[in-house]
């Protein structure tokens, strides 16, 4: 057996030196090599113990290179484990050590809480006040941790550890209370399969207690769970349910019963032989139970006693056979070999002392005060000492646990507060961003609504302005067309009128005959017929232009243009489309395109010092395009800052939704381009064909 566990070994040896591990991902054989390796160290025990803690430690060197995520602290908990269980504690304790600092790290409360466990285990009966504490860290990490349905009784398990720890430390109310909490999580999680162990727990605290009565009542009950155990369990299970009826009912002092249950025992099948150790405490278990019962056969009593010694010195046992040569040293002094019996008595202290076994190490004493009258006194002196002793740490350990018990409430307390001030202080912020949001919204929809009026204000105003200033123009031209149909008729009923009678008379002194006379009345009356038809040339003219329809939008840019060319000595070329009936536009499309207009003429004065400029304005595919071109000094456009001038235009066009370009450089001057896209509802051309002819009117 021993050669086949090292070939597996030198075979899973050669397949991980062939494998190259990835710190980002590892290959299923990886994986299962890890498995195989902590499995086999665990239960192959033709291994040595040295070979199989070297298992461990490939297995540890491959899981080291893993990702920090919860397939590593998997494996490290199954390592940990595993060390412990083979009791290389300095292994245990910094693999566990390490476990916890990842576990911890990415929030993995299942592998945290089984690292405690661990711990609580490994202290269970050296530090017991320790275990207590790494207990109860694992159970509170269980409530916490999403189980799956293999670890679901963890909780309950934890409580069932932490109720033995206390009950073999006789902190017996510490128990019963932990083991209580177990039966509820399991009744309450349908777990029935652990209900044996836990009233078998219940039951003997009971017993602890000196409540026979509910010990025996609690027995009976985890008898009922038994059927609902692992089936590999069933056997074990049945066997330590009849001893502890047995054993109670002999504290109890019902021996009959006792006894009976201790034939049972004995009856149940193969007992020797599938549990020796139960076999040899029932043998001296029943001996006693007919020695307290009346039986005065001594020489087969002690002869049981020596068969159960025999079976416990070929198993290796010493624990147990205290009891045994207590029992004995009882029947020799009954049967009147007081001598003997305090032999076995002081034996029976012996294996106490050796084995750390403090209750038999009591009764030992207890027992030799009455045989050995002669050191009563002494062993009577021991006996109170170890029992102020006991009870005093017993005291200390009780107090350790239920301080640890308090300072966990405690915490569990102040945590539990903490998160109901978290929640109410959630529930606060969110309130608070609730109401600001609704604040917000609500002062953000009146400034909107305000501003929307302020721009229906503005535009009413804008369109006001404009219809004021169209008026003012419309009356301005109105004047200008009766002033030109008066010249007209004068010039057509006055002047006309006078230099025809100027002819006439000159016709009349054609009557001369002299010939200088006759040739400068000639040329006067020529001159006059010239003059008369010049006259009549220039009135039709005036007359017809008057009464022709006058466009007051591009009469009002004109005029602008006019202003601006007599305040400077700046030449203003101004090209528009002719053909487009720019008095249909929207009023205020027409007032921010005058005020843009003016705001360019202005900048090329005040800032470009221009000598010429062109200003172009024309349609094309429902477009408006301004141009204002100058040959000024220029700018550089990227590093240019933008003046109030610049500003206001460019609030301008974002008003009717147009876009502004500027080209410029140093030296070079300036061109903006401005483009304003319209609809049809916003405009009715008077020709469907795209406009070809261009006016251009120079000032």
């Amino acid at each position: 057996m021993k050669w086949n566990g090292l070939i597996l070994l030198l075979i899973l040896h050669l397949s991980c030196t062939n494998t190259k591990p990835d710190t980002d991902s590892f290959s299923q054989t990886t994986t299962d090599s890890t498995a195989v390796w902590i499995q086999t160290a665990k239960k192959d025990e033709s291994l040595s113990i040295k070979e199989r803690i070297a298992l461990l430690n490939k297995a540890n060197g491959l899981i080291q290179k893993y990702p920090e995520n919860t397939r590593k602290t998997k494996k490290l908990s199954q390592l940990s484990l595993a060390y412990k269980r083979l009791k290389d504690s300095t292994a245990f304790r910094k693999t566990n050590t390490e476990l916890i600092l990842l576990a911890n790290k990415i929030n993995d409360l299942k592998s945290h809480g089984e690292a405690h466990w661990d711990l609580g285990a490994f202290f269970r009966r050296n530090q017991p006040d320790s275990a207590i504490y790494h207990y109860q860290e694992a159970y509170n990490l269980f409530l916490k941790a999403s189980l799956d349905p293999s670890s679901r009784d963890y909780p309950g398990s934890i409580l069932y550890s932490m109720a033995r720890v206390k009950e073999n430390n006789k902190d017996y109310v510490g128990a019963e209370k932990d083991i209580v909490k177990a039966i509820k999580f399991y009744r309450e999680n349908n777990m029935t399969h652990e209900l044996f162990s836990a009233y078998n727990i219940l039951a003997i605290t009971q017993k602890d207690l000196g409540k026979f009565e509910k010990a025996i009542e609690y027995h009976q009950k985890a008898k009922e769970f038994i059927p609902f155990s692992k089936k590999s369990k069933r056997y074990n299970q049945r066997t330590t349910n009849i001893n502890n009826m047995a054993s109670t009912n002999l504290r109890k002092g019902d021996y009959p019963k006792s006894i009976s249950f201790y034939e049972e025992l004995l009856n149940v099948d193969s007992l020797k032989k599938k549990d020796s150790k139960s076999y040899a405490k029932t043998l001296s278990g029943l001996a006693y139970a007919k020695f307290k019962n009346g039986n005065t056969t001594f020489n087969f009593l002690i002869q049981e006693f020596e068969n159960s010694n025999k079976i416990l010195d070929s198993l290796g046992i010493t624990y147990e056979k205290a009891r045994n040569y207590e029992y004995k040293a009882e029947v020799l002094y009954k049967a009147g070999d007081t001598g003997l019996a305090i032999e076995n008595a002081l034996l029976a202290r012996k294996i106490a002392e050796e084995t750390s076994n403090n209750d038999r190490l009591l009764s030992s004493l207890k027992l030799l005060t009455s045989l050995d009258t002669k050191k009563s006194a002494q062993y009577a002196g021991a006996y109170f000492k170890l029992n102020e002793k006991l009870q005093q740490k017993e005291r200390t350990i009780q107090d350790k646990f239920a301080r640890i018990e308090m300072e966990t409430d405690e915490v569990i307390e102040k945590n539990e507060s903490l998160a109901r001030q978290r929640k109410m202080l959630t529930i606060i912020a969110i309130g608070l961003l609730v109401f600001g949001l609704g604040a917000f919204i609500i002062i953000n929809q009146r400034v909107n609504n305000q501003k929307l009026k302020f721009q229906q204000t503005q535009q009413e105003s804008n369109q006001e302005i404009y219809n004021l200033m169209l008026s003012q123009q419309g009356k301005f031209q109105e004047g200008k067309q009766l002033e030109q149909k008066r010249i007209s008729e004068e010039m057509h009923d006055g002047i006309l009128g006078q230099m025809l009678g100027i002819r006439l008379i000159l016709s009349g002194l054609n009557e001369r005959n002299d010939e200088s006379a006759i040739t400068q009345r000639a040329e006067l009356i020529e001159k006059l017929r010239e003059l008369e038809e010049e006259i009549r040339t220039i009135s039709h003219e005036l007359n017809s232009a008057a009464y022709n329809k006058i466009n007051n939008f591009i009469i009002a840019i004109q005029d602008l243009i006019k202003t601006t060319n007599s305040s400077s000595e700046t030449d203003i070329l101004f090209n528009f489309t002719e053909t487009f009936d720019w008095d249909n536009l929207d009023g205020d499309l027409k007032i921010n395109i005058y005020r843009i207009a003016q705001e360019c003429l202005q900048n090329c004065l005040k800032h470009a010092n221009s000598k010429n400029i062109a200003v172009n304005l024309n349609v094309s595919h429902n477009t408006i395009t301004l141009k204002v071109i100058d040959d000024g000094v220029g700018f550089n456009v990227k590093k240019g800052r933008k003046g109030i001038g610049l500003k206001n235009i460019t609030s301008r066009i974002k008003k009717i939704n147009g876009d502004l370009e500027i080209k410029s450089a140093p030296g070079k001057g300036t061109e903006m381009i401005i483009n304003v896209s319209f609809t049809e509802n916003n405009i009715k051309e008077k020709e469907k064909t795209t406009p070809k002819e261009r006016k251009v009117i120079e000032v």
